[in-house]
């Protein structure tokens, strides 16, 4: 970071300060591309909902894999391009990734506790009412 000397009259007491670190807005162009691609994407989304991929591949989740990997790009693109990531801090870039890495943590508790066989538990009298 490059320093910045101000005058007395400008802040009124003459420091040195850090200059701030700018960041470059992207241009219309890319908006563009962005939406196009998540145009793009949004048509594969709904082709995946006609077209049975286990039928060719002889595995029952090969639309939803494919429909995660979908989803994981447009919400890439979204972050990446429209929340300004791309162009902006370290710090900015670090607290988009944390999200991610919290969601995917949810995802797997949530799963986790879905998987789980129900038991009797405490609550012995809402033990059949459970799923």
């Amino acid at each position: 970071m490059a320093d910045i000397t101000h005058g007395h009259d400008s802040h009124g007491h003459g420091r040195v300060h850090p200059a701030v670190e700018v960041i470059d807005h992207p241009k219309p162009l890319l908006y563009w591309q962005t939406y196009a691609g998540l145009f793009v994407l949004l048509i594969v989304t709904v082709l995946l909902y006609y077209i049975d991929l286990s039928a060719a591949m002889k595995w029952v989740g090969w639309n939803f894999v494919v429909a995660m990997i979908v989803a994981s790009i447009k919400a890439y693109l979204v972050v990446r391009n429209f929340m300004n990531v791309k162009g902006s801090t370290k710090l900015t870039f670090l607290w988009a990734v944390l999200g991610f890495v919290w969601l995917m943590l949810m995802a797997g508790i949530f799963i986790d506790y879905r998987s789980r066989p129900v038991q009797g538990g405490w609550e012995p009298q809402f033990a059949g009412r459970m799923r």
